[in-house]
């Protein structure tokens, strides 16, 4: 039997499919071209399955009365399955011209669902008139560009599990990563608590590897902030194991 990632950890409200596919689309401009969220849903989910990955788990919320929709998918067969992290797609879109539609790439362990992404490739510039013809296309290229990504993420795991750390060089570390914009001040005192009496025996190891997932389970929560967040933290991870992509 496959093993399960709990998406719930994301820290906001789950609701259902018939719930986003109620949500009235805004009326469309010479300049500006929306689509609903569960069109967009739909066409990654087709995508996805055209790829010969499968879909285990989804998990859907939406933001400020339905204009803002986050999505995290937990797909499986992707060429990357690893025995203890399993892959997550996050999605994203609005109808407040807040942000572009967009999808993010990102992994979990299975021993504490600890979310945290890799990268991020918005889907279109905007959503422009031109959107609607052309989304299966971008859909399809954005999750190519991103299966180039994931060999480099199975190497950066592997480099933060050889890296040796000890406390003076974690709590350096996590100074680094709050002045880099990774984690707020008031996160600073958790993640040294992670660092120093872990929550899941896997991670007590000293290494960079073990830190790493002491971020992680502070950052977990928030998800429309976890690629920003996670981007910040890997500039300081990765420069510390001289990790070159």
């Amino acid at each position: 039997m496959s093993k399960s990632i709990d998406l719930s950890v994301c820290g906001t409200k789950q609701v259902p499919f018939s719930e986003i596919k109620s949500v009235k689309t805004p009326e469309s401009t010479d300049s500006w071209q929306p689509i609903s969220h569960s069109f967009l849903v739909d066409r990654v989910s087709k995508q996805i399955e055209d790829n010969g990955w499968s879909i285990k788990d989804t998990y859907h919320s939406l933001h400020r009365f339905g204009q803002r929709y986050f999505g995290l998918f937990h797909v499986e067969n992707t060429g990357s399955d690893a025995e203890d992290r399993g892959t997550i797609i996050g999605l994203r879109n609005s109808h407040d011209k807040c942000f572009p539609a967009g999808l993010c790439m990102g992994n979990a362990p299975f021993v504490c669902s600890n979310l945290i992404f890799t990268n991020e490739v918005v889907l279109a510039r905007r959503h422009t008139k031109n959107i609607l013809r052309d989304l299966n296309q971008v859909i399809a290229r954005t999750l190519g560009q991103m299966t180039e990504t994931w060999a480099n993420d199975e190497l950066r795991l592997s480099a933060y599990k050889e890296y040796g750390l000890d406390n003076k060089q974690a709590n350096d570390l996590v100074i680094r990563a709050y002045q880099n914009g990774a984690i707020s001040k008031a996160k600073i005192a958790d993640v040294v608590e992670q660092w120093e009496k872990p929550e899941h025996e896997d991670f007590e190891e000293r290494n960079m590897h073990s830190l790493y997932n002491a971020f992680t389970h502070v950052l977990k929560g928030g998800v429309h902030a976890l690629p920003a967040r996670s981007q910040a933290l890997h500039g300081v991870l990765d420069s510390e194991v001289a990790l070159v992509a």
